[in-house]
């Protein structure tokens, strides 16, 4: 299934320079244990696809999928607040 429609919404979103990029514990334990630096994760959203799309905890949950610059694979679960511009994950 395609999720174009979000994948797009999201990298115009991650694109913004009003858009604050917040992390869980959970994605900031995740992504240390990786050595993945928060502007690999926010780059990639800018040019991410999505191959899931979810509702958790009454919110729609994203999983956008992409690579850093050195074409090392990341994934990240993200709920992506539009309406007030900060992208959690």
């Amino acid at each position: 299934m395609s999720f174009e429609n979000e994948a797009a919404r999201l990298r115009k979103l991650a694109r913004r320079p009003d858009v604050t990029v917040w992390f869980t514990n959970h994605g900031e334990d995740e992504r240390n244990k990786d050595d993945i630096a928060k502007l690999d994760v926010h780059n990639m959203l800018k040019r991410c696809s999505i191959s899931k799309v979810e509702e958790t905890d009454g919110e729609e949950c994203w999983r956008a999928e992409g690579t850093d610059i050195d074409s090392r694979r990341i994934a990240a679960e993200v709920v992506a607040y539009e309406d007030d511009p900060i992208g959690k994950h």
